[in-house]
This record gives C-alpha cells, structure tokens and sequence, in this order.
C-alpha cells in the first residue's frame, strides 16, 4: 500500500483494511464476518466507484461491467478546492454497508462505518456487484430434498442431470389458500432430452435441440441439494461455494432481489430467500 500519496478516501480504506486483517488474524472475526467487512471498502470519487478488494487488497474500478484491477488516483488530483471564507463545506454522506451474510448480521452492522463524499454515489454503489471471495462453507447434508418417485425412476435410467434449474413460488388455490410449488427441469443434452416436474410429478417429456460439439463438464450439484427458501448461507454451504458474485437487481425489477454467480451455478434470492437456481451445462474446451 501507498497511503501516503493517496486521496483521503483511499487512505482510510486501506487503514480500514488493515485493522480488518489484525482482527482476522488475531481470531476476533471469522471468515464470513472477514469477508462482509471487506465487502464495504468501496468509495466514489469523481464519479467512479473504487473497492479495496479481492485476496490481494488491490484497488479495483467499476467500469459499469465489471470490477477491474487499477492504480487509484493520486492524493494532488483528488485535492478539493478550498472554500471561500465563511462557506461551511457539504456534509459527507454515509454510503449504506452492502449485504452481510449470516446471522450475526446485527451485531456486525456497528462495526461499518465508510463515507462517501460524491453525490450521486449511492445508486451507483447499490448497482455496483460485489465480489466474494475466500469463502470456508460449512457441513451440509447429503440432501434436502427427497427425490419423488417419479424423480428417482428417471434418475436411474438416465443418470444425474447434466443440467437442471428449480423455481419455487406460491401459487393460489380455488378456496383462496396458497400452496408453494416447486417446478424443475432436468436436462440431458447428450440424449437430447429434457424433463419437467412440479412438486416432484412429471408433467413433461420433451426432446432437446440443442447440437453438443463435445464432452460435458461434469456439474457437481444436483437437485436435491436444494430447497425452496434457503437462505445464501444454506445456498453456500449445500453448494460448497468458496467464491461468487453477487448482483443487486433493482427495486422497480425484484424488490429485495439479488442474483449472484459461481462456478458453473447461477441463483436468486428475494429478501434473503431462495427462488430460482440453475446449474449449468458447459462444454470441454478442445
């Protein structure tokens, strides 16, 4: 680090930074609590969002598409000129901490206190994606989910799906009572056949058209890992995830919505609840 020849913002991240590493260190913090604090080491300065980020604590710039690694600004550029006598100068805006995984969430929320002195930074900061990195997923059950019999008679014949995605959502019934519906599709693109279910019972069998130039890899999830309404940390841990990105989508779209992206894995969750998820199927390079 270079603290001293950066703007005051950076220079407080990076001090920031530091003291979030000898609380690590010093076994004050665990992982997740380590890995949501470095979440909110961002700041806008001239209109662009900057984190303090990543395995390395490198500076990144968000670019609109994605974070990219760059040299902050020096501290002569970002100087603000002085004010004439007798202006008091704007007051510097608190930029809301991004989400915090875990059920400690409370308890860490006094712990974040970053500023941001642009205006306008605020929408650009909760659009902005955050990386998650270094993630130590716990013990998760084998299942969650217990396959019907319907499930499992095609999980024999045909082997684990080599693609899947799960939707649940609630649907009306004639006497005014909701009921939550799970619907998912099995993929087989190697036998060019794709299988619906809702709440376990076949609805549907369909042939895929879709030309495979290759080998498959091998996804390593499969759908009784998940269940409706499971919560990022039991997303993770069912998962294995040691790495994501997340995505907030905004109010007018999905109100508390976020969708975020792994290895091969791409979930939603609204307000801290999973609804869709889907396991990729990609092809083997050469």
């Amino acid at each position: 680090m270079n603290t001293g020849t950066l703007p005051p913002e950076f220079q407080a991240l990076e001090t920031r930074l530091t003291e979030i590493k000898s609380r690590y260190q010093r076994g004050e913090i665990d992982n997740a609590a380590y890995q949501q604090l470095v979440q909110s080491l961002t700041c806008v300065v001239g209109g662009v969002t900057w984190w303090l980020g990543g395995k390395t604590g490198a500076w990144h710039r968000w670019d609109g598409v994605a974070w990219v690694a760059s040299a902050p600004p020096q501290a002569e550029l970002a100087d603000t000129p002085a004010l004439p006598s007798g202006v008091e100068p704007r007051a510097r805006r608190k930029l809301p901490r991004p989400l915090l995984l875990g059920c400690g969430a409370g308890a860490l929320l006094g712990l974040i206190a970053v500023l941001v002195v642009v205006i306008g930074g605020l929408a650009e900061y909760r659009a902005a994606p955050k990386i998650v990195e270094g993630i130590e997923p716990g013990v998760a059950a084998t299942a969650t989910y217990v396959l019907s019999a319907n499930q499992q008679q095609v999980a024999e014949a045909m082997g684990a799906p080599e693609a899947f995605t799960l939707l649940f959502y609630e649907e009306e019934l004639d006497d005014g009572t909701f009921d939550d519906v799970r619907f998912e599709t099995w993929s087989y693109y190697t036998a060019g056949l794709e299988y619906t279910f809702i709440n376990g019972e076949q609805v549907a069998e369909e042939p895929l058209e879709v030309a495979i130039g290759g080998d498959l890899v091998h996804i390593p999830y499969r759908p009784e890992q998940f269940s409706a309404y499971m919560s990022l940390e039991q997303v993770i841990d069912a998962a294995g995830l040691t790495t994501y990105l997340v995505v907030p989508l905004e109010k007018e779209l999905v109100d508390g919505g976020e969708v975020y992206y792994a290895d091969e894995l791409t979930f939603g969750l609204k307000k801290g609840e999973l609804l869709y998820l889907e396991a990729l199927a990609l092809e083997a390079e050469g």
